[in-house]
């Protein structure tokens, strides 16, 4: 199974759904993921390298993702009393899996078995030239209503820098909107 969340744009290319980076907004938009598993019966293969289209996908500053993450999960009555440590010395010792805090690069490796083009937009900043690029000309509601900001200490942005330095990677090469990934430069 593959780790990512894919929908259809009106134009054709294809969106990918990533917690914390639009989520919720782009979901009440475009609706439920299309199931991989069905592409591929209807004869699309795996290990071509032609025709299957191009993916957009939101990357958002991971830290501040991160910090986010750590809000949403905190509503969840099983992680509400984990302090932040805990919730990053768990993701360290990859212990947690929640699909709030999974690492972009993940998404992206995965991705580029299934898609040809892969262009990344910073979210927010591109997050509106993303979906016109897809062919989407709506308006665009703002679903994430949250007030509540978790400021992270410099030692804990230290460690959260350290757990996802590919995703800051990735974060930091992207010069404009739409910019085409080159998974051989990473």
């Amino acid at each position: 199974m593959f780790p990512i969340q894919i929908f259809k744009y009106p134009n054709g290319n294809h969106g990918t759904y990533i917690y914390k980076s639009g989520y919720s907004s782009t979901s009440s938009i475009f609706g439920q993921p299309i199931r991989l598993m069905r592409r591929f019966s209807e004869g699309s293969k795996i290990d071509t390298d032609e025709g299957r289209g191009s993916l957009f996908i939101p990357v958002r500053d991971p830290v501040e993702r991160f910090a986010s993450a750590v809000n949403t999960v905190r509503k969840n009555k099983k992680y509400s009393k984990h302090s932040v440590n805990e919730l990053i010395e768990m993701l360290e010792k990859n212990t947690f899996r929640n699909l709030h805090f999974m690492d972009v690069v993940t998404v992206i490796r995965n991705a580029c078995f299934l898609f040809d083009d892969i262009h990344l937009y910073k979210f927010p900043d591109h997050y509106e030239e993303m979906l016109r690029d897809g062919g989407y000309d709506g308006d665009i509601p703002h679903e994430n209503k949250s007030t509540k900001k978790l400021v992270l200490t410099d030692s804990q942005k230290a460690r959260v820098a350290k757990y996802y330095a590919t995703d800051i990677k990735i974060f930091n090469s992207i010069k404009e909107a739409g910019q085409k990934f080159n998974f051989l430069k990473m």
